[in-house]
């Protein structure tokens, strides 16, 4: 009898249904594929690994997504993301749910490990501020303002001359990912982004300037986009800045992510 293939949760055949975080790494990759496909970019899907390039400066919006835990630093989907990095011009971010071994010898840089958050589908109680309006972008040029938001607030200065529409194309719009523009005192202030596939609310892509922030646009922003999918669990990967504020909405910290910094070749 054939040794039986014990389930890890990471197998290839594995449904991505089986856990919230492998739900949420396939929902960001698929993110990837649309921001990237929205603006002409490039996206490349393979066993365990989604890879797409916006055709941006901006890392994070260049990103290599692994769908499983990586054990060496030989991994031959590390060798896929340099030659697909290296095809390009753009540095990328590189996410990873788990630990990874020591990536510094193959010329990448360690950028951090953002907190995963995760909210269960719960009533709330909420209601923006009165200075506070908050708007869905429907057309290109409402996606152009929420891209200057980001770009300003994040900030992006290696963005700051790009045309609107560089990073949220008009090809996003009807789809499954959703941008918001919090308005303060009628002024754009913050950005929020959601991108609902494989039964999550993915809280993603979001900026507040720093005049606007502590003004209640981020939690509105928050709340409006878990309310997308309220049967649906919401989830994000976040600062430790954003931490706090997420756990007081009831999003509970389940672990922590690893991302390294590709550079072009």
């Amino acid at each position: 009898m054939p040794p039986m293939t014990l389930e890890t949760g990471w197998l290839d055949g594995t449904p991505v249904e089986d856990t919230v975080l492998r739900q949420f790494v396939h929902n960001q990759a698929d993110l990837g594929e649309v921001i990237a496909g929205a603006v002409g970019g490039r996206h490349s899907r393979s066993p365990g690994l989604a890879m797409a390039d916006a055709a941006v400066p901006v890392p994070y919006l260049n990103q290599a997504v692994l769908l499983g835990p990586v054990f060496s630093a030989t991994d031959d989907r590390l060798d896929q993301i340099d030659g697909f990095i290296a095809s390009g011009t753009n540095p990328a971010i590189v996410l990873s749910a788990w630990p990874t071994p020591d990536l510094t010898g193959r010329g990448w840089l360690l950028v951090g490990h953002p907190v995963f958050v995760v909210r269960s589908p719960a009533v709330h109680q909420s209601s923006a501020p009165g200075d506070v309006t908050i708007a869905l972008c429907t057309d290109a040029a409402g996606l152009a303002v929420a891209e200057r938001v980001v770009i300003d607030g994040y900030p992006l200065p290696e963005a700051s001359a790009m045309p609107g529409n560089s990073i949220l194309g008009a090809a996003t719009l009807g789809g499954d990912l959703r941008v918001r523009v919090a308005y303060v005192d009628g002024a754009p202030a913050a950005v929020g982004s959601a991108h609902v596939a494989h039964g999550l609310v993915n809280l993603c892509l979001a900026a507040t300037l720093p005049s606007a922030r502590r003004r209640g646009a981020w939690a509105s922003l928050v709340w409006a986009r878990v309310d997308d999918a309220p049967e649906l669990p919401a989830a994000a990967f976040t600062s430790d800045d954003s931490r706090p504020g997420f756990i007081r909405m009831g999003f509970l910290p389940i672990t922590r992510f690893t991302l390294w910094l590709r550079p072009p070749a």
